[in-house]
């Protein structure tokens, strides 16, 4: 499908300031004014292609163990064709013909139900999945017959279909096909098992944050969506792209490379701005600048906190500033935010000596133990005590600060923080 393109819709540069190849490559996707279409091949090895040398032979390992668990759940079976394969076909049924399994399906939720009537778009209603009821098993006051079925998942869904069908469009259900997918189960244990793994985590991969993130960016740029929470995201990216910084997953074997960052969760969080945003990439693309690395898992929220902390205070850092913040975090602790790294070390020191100076006059037995969490709090704390002893203009003065709001009583001593 081709649709609105919103490049430089922001009024964001389009050509990035650093030359993180990766990062530019994956932020070129947001780019496309068109769909793309690809073939099942090309979309694996396409995929393949993009990884090292060591993570391909990760996966062909995975894919050969993979390949002989699936032998070993189906011996003999060697094609598709073979009846033993038991895969769903999808058909149509009669509003009438469709029976609800109760020993199988959850209690209904009327609440649920009128919820799907409420939001309803026909193109996104989903198949109702039954197995096929033998004549002989259905009550007679609902006429046997044998295109009898029952859903086994998707109850609340063929109930929303029957409202429609009879109390909003006044039809009659027997003249009325929905669309079902009837499944090859042979007994109750089977679509029981089915129902119990396709409504978890066992069978069923949730979308991670990226890719919530991605689909709402590509609603923008090329749907011409109008949401402003998610017009607000897209404005994101652009401001990471700028800068060839780029959201991630450690699902995607990427997390590794210069620019990745692996929380798009906190890019996208509605408590952080794209100014604020835009105010980070200034400070990435400083500490990026001598040393190609992606941005530490611990280091976005340290930074993002502190920038929304002086937001809050009514603070806007000019450029420079965040430039001069940036290299400070190089010269005191080379902007090591790993947790095995110098900051939280520091962090640790001086967070152990406060709490045994802290808690001294409390009752050994009574007094909580040393925990370093490694989060906001502590680390977030650390960071704006060392920034308010540290941080100073081009004239040597201390920069503006904001007002701590992070509830801690935790309080480093001057002597404990880096020099």
């Amino acid at each position: 499908m081709s649709n609105v393109n919103h490049a430089g819709f922001f009024g964001i540069p389009t050509t990035p300031a650093s030359t993180r190849s990766h990062a530019r490559s994956v932020n070129l996707k947001y780019a496309n004014k068109d769909s793309i279409y690809l073939s099942l091949q090309d979309r694996w090895n396409g995929v393949l292609s993009q990884m090292s040398i060591p993570q391909r032979a990760s996966v062909n390992a995975r894919l050969n163990d993979a390949i002989t668990q699936f032998k070993r759940r189906h011996p003999g079976v060697t094609s598709f064709d073979d009846p033993n394969f038991r895969l769903c076909r999808s058909i149509r049924r009669k509003l009438t013909r469709v029976l609800v399994d109760t020993t199988i399906q959850r209690q209904l939720n009327i609440s649920w139900v009128l919820s799907i009537i409420e939001n309803f778009v026909a193109y996104q209603a989903m198949p109702i999945q039954v197995y096929e009821v033998p004549a002989s098993e259905v009550p007679q006051k609902y006429n046997p017959s044998d295109d009898s079925c029952a859903s086994w998942d998707g109850q609340h869904t063929a109930i929303a279909f029957w409202i429609i069908a009879t109390m909003i469009f006044g039809q009659n259900p027997d003249d009325v096909e929905i669309p079902v997918v009837e499944y090859d189960m042979r007994d109750r244990l089977e679509c029981r098992m089915t129902f119990l793994r396709n409504n978890s985590s066992l069978n069923k991969k949730l979308m991670a944050p990226i890719d919530v993130v991605s689909q709402q960016i590509y609603a923008v740029r090329l749907d011409g969506v109008e949401d402003p929470k998610w017009k607000e995201i897209a404005e994101k990216q652009f401001y990471l792209e700028s800068v060839d910084l780029f959201m991630t997953d450690v699902k995607f074997f990427d997390q590794n490379e210069p620019g990745a960052i692996t929380r798009p969760g906190d890019i996208a969080d509605e408590k952080y701005s794209p100014e604020l945003i835009r105010q980070f990439t200034v400070y990435a693309n400083t500490v990026l600048a001598d040393t190609p690395r992606p941005i530490n898992t611990k280091e976005l929220p340290i930074i993002l906190g502190f920038l929304n902390m002086a937001k809050g205070s009514n603070i806007t850092y000019t450029d420079s500033e965040i430039e001069r913040l940036a290299y400070l975090c190089v010269n005191l602790f080379g902007a090591d935010f790993d947790e095995d790294g110098v900051f939280w070390k520091k962090v640790g020191i001086a967070y152990t000596k406060w709490h045994s100076f802290h808690y001294q006059d409390m009752d050994e037995i009574l007094r909580p133990g040393v925990k370093l969490n490694k989060d906001w709090p502590q680390g977030g704390t650390f960071f704006w005590h060392q920034l308010r002893q540290s941080w100073k203009d081009a004239d040597g003065n201390s920069m503006r600060m904001p007002t701590l709001t992070i509830q801690s009583s935790f309080m480093p001593a001057k002597k404990d923080l880096f020099k």
